[in-house]
């Protein structure tokens, strides 16, 4: 994994993204409630445990917002399934089964309270869906935590 300077932005910029696994969404308001959805939480892997990284709402297109709410159709569940770690200020109007994986850029990484990785995604965006892969090949907190200390250099 490496980092790069993003030329417009302080700081160093992801230069490799991350595959979190969609842990649930939140419903949206104004435009967005037509979509059905107005942001999603993501999270990492941390052993066998789900572990909260990001919420998303933003830097997504009608397009990928209306991908969401299809998808939530398939993976949509009532509880928070046993494996997912969350604040519970974080919970979401509707869980997700593990499964659906997306691949997210981000321009740095934070220590973060809420999240129980204790670390955040700052400026995350959606890449891509990757069908391709399940939650047992999302990206995890050890890598996470290195990315982490590569923007300080003490990696």
């Amino acid at each position: 994994m490496k980092l790069k300077q993003e030329e417009t932005k302080k700081g160093g910029g992801l230069a490799d993204t991350i595959d979190c696994v969609v842990m649930g969404i939140y419903i949206g308001e104004g435009k967005r409630t037509d979509f059905g959805v107005g942001a999603f939480l993501v999270g990492i892997k941390k052993g066998d445990k789900i572990v909260t990284i990001s919420k998303i709402g933003t830097g997504l297109t009608d397009e990928q917002f209306r991908e969401i709410r299809e998808r939530g159709k398939i993976w949509g569940i009532k509880e928070k399934p046993p494996e997912y770690e969350a604040d519970k200020n974080l919970t979401p109007d509707k869980w997700f089964k593990p499964g659906l994986i997306v691949e997210i850029q981000a321009d740095n990484i934070t220590e973060s309270p809420i999240h129980s990785a204790g670390l955040a995604l700052r400026f995350p965006r959606l890449i891509n869906f990757r069908d391709d892969k399940s939650a047992d090949q999302a990206t995890t907190l050890t890598e996470v935590e290195k990315l982490f200390k590569m923007q300080f250099g003490k990696e």
